[in-house]
């Protein structure tokens, strides 16, 4: 019954990772289209798939070999709408993002040609924690807006999004020591 149910949590794992794998494209389209709120919506709903699937994964005593490839792969297509998005508005330097951009192409390319185990480490979650928490901010629709603080929530947005940077060259350069 266990190996059943262990299976089960595999499976919604797999189907939550599937499930943000298709989120990217309507998320630039609503982006696009300067339908904020909408986006904002789908980036939540991404994060919550991202943790619930990584709870499942761990419940089930661990994910899929499969599971373990998609999974990053879905949040790599769910950050490239922002961040493709945020460099059209010319608002954060080009050189920043692609340098993101660059970090996110090669480890994942890196990660899966690993024969032994290349799970995420705490740096590339803490990463991926703070570019979505960077996305959420700087997309914090104007029907939530919080008076009075003393930063905006989109420059914490921004300033976090730098915080992320750092994270993803700590995180890329630990994989590559630890090879």
């Amino acid at each position: 019954m266990k190996l059943k149910t262990n299976l089960n949590y595999r499976k919604s794992a797999n189907a939550l990772s599937i499930l943000r794998l298709f989120l990217g494209l309507p998320l630039i389209l609503l982006l696009s289209q300067n339908k904020i709120f909408l986006a904002w919506c789908l980036l939540i709903i991404g994060a919550l798939t991202d943790w619930l699937d990584g709870f499942l994964a761990r419940k089930a005593g661990g994910g899929s070999s499969w599971g373990s490839k998609i999974d990053p792969l879905a949040d790599k297509i769910m950050s490239l709408a922002p961040l493709l998005w945020i460099s059209q508005l010319k608002i954060f330097p080009i050189w920043a993002i692609w340098l993101l951009i660059s970090r996110e192409i090669f480890i994942t390319a890196w990660r899966s040609n690993r024969t032994k185990d290349a799970s995420a480490s705490i740096e590339a979650k803490l990463k991926t924690t703070l570019q979505f928490l960077s996305f959420l901010l700087i997309l914090w629709p104007t029907q939530l807006t919080i008076n009075n603080l003393p930063i905006p929530l989109n420059e914490l947005g921004y300033i976090l999004l730098w915080a992320a940077i750092i994270m993803s060259i700590f995180s890329a350069i630990r994989y590559i020591n630890n090879q």
